[in-house]
């Protein structure tokens, strides 16, 4: 008796007991990693977004430039977004094209990654948002997404080495064609 009722409580803690948050790295996110306008990500962190000034603060040491909040979606009117975030994915839209550099924070338990993106002249409408990169479960599952957070960029943002790579193959073959055309002329 006493150890059927011993299996039976260590049963029921088992499916009281919260399944913790784990960090997981941002770049696991491949479906925000691989879209249209995409440059860089940072996190899992741990704690809320809201727009405090550390968070600005830890932007700009992340991806230079100067950052500004513009809302999130759990916002009344959803901010920013055309609709609130829901799930372990989706695809969330802005209420305006978004230009420049912004940044979309997800959150997810008790997490959150940031996403740097370049809307560039044109804008852009949409984004996908996934928390894989952010949070999971014990047993490895998306937790689901709590709210997202949108940070709007000015100034100068830091590109990625890879950037940098192909603006130098650029300058080299132009002056590679210049100096061919000055030997020619």
């Amino acid at each position: 008796m006493k150890k059927s009722f011993a299996l039976a409580a260590a049963a029921l803690a088992l499916i009281a007991a919260p399944i913790q948050a784990h960090a997981q790295a941002c770049t696991a996110a491949t479906v925000m990693t691989s879209s249209p306008g995409y440059l860089n990500c940072a996190g899992s962190f741990g704690g809320n977004i809201n727009g405090s000034s550390s968070e600005l603060t830890t932007l700009t040491s992340l991806f230079g430039g100067t950052w500004t909040w513009a809302g999130q979606t759990g916002d009344g009117g959803f901010g920013p977004f055309a609709a609130n975030a829901t799930g372990t994915s989706g695809t969330v839209a802005f209420d305006n094209l978004v230009t420049g550099p912004f940044v979309i924070g997800v959150k997810a338990a008790d997490r959150h990654s940031f996403y740097l993106f370049d809307g560039g002249i044109a804008g852009i409408l949409s984004v996908p948002y996934e928390s894989i990169g952010t949070s999971t479960n014990a047993k490895g599952l998306a937790q689901d997404v709590s709210h997202l957070g949108l940070y709007r960029g000015a100034g100068t943002v830091v590109p990625e080495p890879s950037t940098y790579a192909l603006m130098g193959t650029g300058l080299m073959g132009l002056a590679g064609l210049a100096r061919r055309r000055r030997t020619h002329a």
